[in-house]
This record gives C-alpha cells, structure tokens and sequence, in this order.
C-alpha cells in the first residue's frame, strides 16, 4: 500500500477496534458517537460500507452477547488486530508474531549444534532447554577403560554378540568353538557353556528377539540352533552346500533366515522348515533384517545392496553403492543401516569408511573414518541407549567411537595386540534395580575378548582364566578340549 493508504487502513483499524471495546465495557453511548464521527469519516473506499455495515450490527446487540452471538472477545480481537496491522506494514517495519519466542528457540539450537555431546546425555534432554543460562552438556560416560579381559579360547575370536536383555555374551572363534558367558555386576563375566559341535569356524551368531534361542553359522556348511545354557544343539541345518556367512531374525522370534557362499538365502521357522528359499547370481558376505523385519539388506560380491521384501518375497530396488561392501548392521531404533567399505589397493577411495545409510531417504547421511580395514572383514555396530554412537573394530587392534551424527571420532580404545573383528553394545543385565553396564565388548586375534566401560567402573583389567573354576568343572562333567581351528573357506578374509 502508498503511505497514504497504510495510514488510512490502519487508522480505520484502530478506531474499529476502539469502537467496539467501549461497547464492550457499556459504554455504549460513547461508542455510537465515534461511529457516526471518527470511525464512519476513516473508512476505506470500496469495502467501506461492508465493514460499518458488519460494526453496525455489533453495536446493536447487548454488549454481553458479542461473545455468544458474534464469537467476539477482547483478547481475540487484539490478537486480530495485531496480525491485521502487521500484514499491512512492510516487512523491515514489522515484528512478526511471536518473534521472540523464535529467536530464543535459534539462539539455544545453535548452541547445541556448536556442542559435540548435546544429543549424547539423555538426562539433558529429558530436563528441557532453559533460556537462563547458556546451554552446556557434560561428556557421557564414554567407554574409556578396560574393566574385564575374557581368555577362554584356543585362538582368534571372531564374533561376539550380547543377549538383548544384557544377560549373556556369546563369543565364537577359530578354534571351532562358541563360548557363553554369563554377565554379572562389576564387570564380572562368568563361563556358563562352551558349545561344541561344529567341524570348522563359526563367523557369525545371532540372538532370538526373546533371550532364549542362539544361532551359529559356520563354514562347515551348516546353521545350528542352540538353546543355551544347554551344550546339545536343537536344531542342525545342512541345507546350505557351501560355508554359511550370517544368519538373522526375524522381530516375530518364530523365523530366522541363513546365507552363504552358495548364494542362497533360506527362511526357516524354528521347526526347521524351509519357508522360502531365495537364490541370488552371487554369493553372499553378510544381510540384516530391518527393525521391522519387513526387508533382508544383502551384502553380496557385487557392488549393490540388494534389498528384499520378505511378506512379497521380491527383490526391491537395490541401494547404489560404489565401492564392495564387507558387513552391514541394522539400526534397531531407526530406519539406518552401517555399511562397512574396506580399502582395496586397485580403489581410488583414501581410506576405509563406514557409512550411515537412511532407508527411507535411500541416501547416505553420514561417514565414519580413521580405521583400519583392507584384509578382513571387520564388523561395526550402533552404540549407546539410543544409539548415539557408532563403534568398530580395526586392523590396527584398535576401538574407534564416533558421534552418529556429526561423524566425530570421540574415542580410540587401546588394548588388543592384534586385529578387532567385531564389537558390541550392551547396557549390560539388570540386576538390583540397576544396569550393570554400559559395556563396549570387543573381539580380536589376539584370542581375548575385551569388555570397556566409564572409568568409574574400574580402571583395572579383570582376568578370565583358562584355569578357573568353571573349566574345571566342564572337565569334570566329561565335555572334550577345545580344538584348535584351521584356516576357514574364505568366510574370515575379505572375497
């Protein structure tokens, strides 16, 4: 509007509303006069006549009625008005609505987008944002410190995975062997089973949804199902006629699927029974289910992911990656997956990398950098109560942490004396009231397994001795000696 014009609007305004407020408050009479005077001299050309028309009718009823009849109030109409005025001004003239609350909402975010730990302490962010202070978050209890070194196998430890109610770890080796431990407080870690049975390495296990079910696959060819502390398997499965690389579950806990060499992914239920059989032109490294068990992420000796729908049992659109993928892990909590790339010396790539993929953006989010990978596969996971964080092993007998969402590498965890090959999370078993943990655990060649935790868990390493109490007794109940392993097919080093 010409200045002309804006003054005349926002007078007629002021006047209107002036208008009816002293009709509000009885005084009636003073409100009729600044109709016919001020109020009828102000109004616009064109729609003038409307608007005195649709104030006329206000005045002539009771001014406790503009509420029921009209839906008229005094806070509301100001409000109006203050949303009319600032529609009429220029934008360099005018506060827009609730500015403030805006700019005070900027000045906290960017404060949280400058702090590396805003969104790693969940005991911040469930107390809210105060505008009083500056906002600042305390490092959370990072994994800092060796708390317990678990020696129970013969030879390198390839894979270890946590029970979902933090109550057992279950570790496989080289030497053929699956050990259970039985978690307890203080970063005590007790053998409950060694489980025997397989002709060559396991490399990868997998707990059920419900704590009660343990899958191995093992490059004999074959996928067991056990049943823990039991040392008899429930279930052996032979159908795969070339070394099994992964198996996963399904969320139901009543199906799993198994992948190999033999480039056959099977779905069975715990019955044994093949539900579907799939069956792919390469052969495969590793999968995951997603957190909803609708779609197999597959990890293959081609340069894509293949994606398939498990209710429709078809192949989905893959997801494009450039380099050969070695492991992949599946976010519980979100639609994201961690895609571990290792460094080939022919590649034009500077380094390993892991990489954040959104499932439903089909777009990679974030990278994670500074580990060692170029001759196995080594294996990263999400970590933290919310998986804040992201962890893997290396080749340079390392524990790297980085935030999962900046990228950041927060920690480099010492220790092992040879390649890390898997890690896991656990807030650890709840006893008393309390979690145990949180414990990072790591697997390595080096034959131990390592449990870290904040440094107020204990600064000293904890041993496990081959000679404790429990080998002794497992030697006493008649159970063999561990053996020691061979060189798997092809499933340890990278295809």
């Amino acid at each position: 509007l010409a200045p002309e014009a804006l003054a005349a609007e926002t007078r007629f305004l002021l006047l209107e509303q002036k208008c009816l407020e002293l009709h509000r408050s009885g005084a009636s009479e003073d409100a009729q006069a600044l109709f016919n005077g001020d109020l009828s001299e102000s109004a616009p050309v064109g729609d003038g006549a409307e608007q005195l028309d649709r104030i006329t009718k206000l005045l002539e009823c009771h001014p406790e009625e503009l509420e029921s009849l009209h839906s008229w109030t005094l806070h509301g109409s100001r409000e109006l008005l203050l949303e009319r005025l600032v529609s009429l001004l220029p934008t360099e003239l005018a506060v827009p609505p609730r500015r403030l609350s805006v700019l005070l909402w900027q000045a906290v975010r960017y404060q949280q987008l400058h702090c590396l730990y805003h969104n790693l302490d969940p005991s911040e962010a469930s107390m809210g944002m105060s505008v009083l202070k500056d906002q600042s978050y305390s490092p959370p209890p990072l994994p800092t410190t060796c708390v317990a070194r678990l020696r129970r196998h013969n030879d390198e430890v390839w894979f270890a995975t946590v029970s979902h109610n933090g109550r057992w770890l279950a570790s496989s080796s080289k030497d053929k062997s699956i050990v259970i431990w039985e978690c307890g407080p203080c970063a005590s870690f007790r053998v409950l089973q060694s489980l025997l049975g397989h002709q060559e390495p396991c490399s990868f296990l997998a707990w059920s949804p419900d704590n009660r079910h343990l899958l191995s696959a093992s490059s004999d060819c074959s996928v067991r199902l056990w049943n823990p502390p039991s040392p008899e398997p429930v279930l052996v499965l032979s159908k795969h006629t070339e070394p099994v690389t992964t198996v996963a579950w399904l969320p139901d806990g009543t199906r799993f699927v198994s992948a190999g060499f033999d480039r056959c992914i099977l779905l069975w239920n715990l019955d044994g029974d093949i539900l579907h059989r799939w069956e792919l032109p390469c052969r495969i490294q590793d999968l995951a289910a997603t957190r909803d068990g609708s779609r197999l992420l597959v990890v293959d000796s081609d340069r894509n992911l293949k994606v398939l729908d498990v209710a429709s049992r078809r192949e989905l659109t893959a997801l494009p990656e450039s380099e050969a993928v070695t492991s992949v892990c599946a976010s519980r909590l979100r639609d994201e997956l961690l895609v571990n790339v290792a460094q080939h010396v022919s590649a034009l790539q500077q380094g390993p990398t892991i990489r954040l993929w959104d499932l439903a953006a089909r777009r990679i989010t974030q990278r994670y950098l500074g580990h060692f990978q170029g001759r196995f596969v080594v294996r990263s996971c999400f970590a933290g109560a919310r998986e804040e964080m992201v962890i893997s092993g290396s080749e340079d007998a390392q524990v790297y942490v980085w935030h999962r969402h900046y990228g950041s590498l927060l920690q480099v965890l010492t220790g092992h004396t040879s390649t890390v090959n898997s890690v896991c999370w656990t807030p650890g078993p709840l006893i008393d009231g309390a979690l145990a943990g949180p414990w990072l655990i790591s697997a390595a060649d080096d034959n131990t397994l390592r449990v870290w935790g904040p440094s107020e868990l204990g600064a000293a390493c904890r041993e496990s001795s081959r000679e404790s109490e429990d080998e002794d007794g497992a030697r006493a109940a008649g159970q063999p000696a561990l053996a020691s392993g061979i060189e798997p097919l092809m499933t340890r080093r990278l295809l």
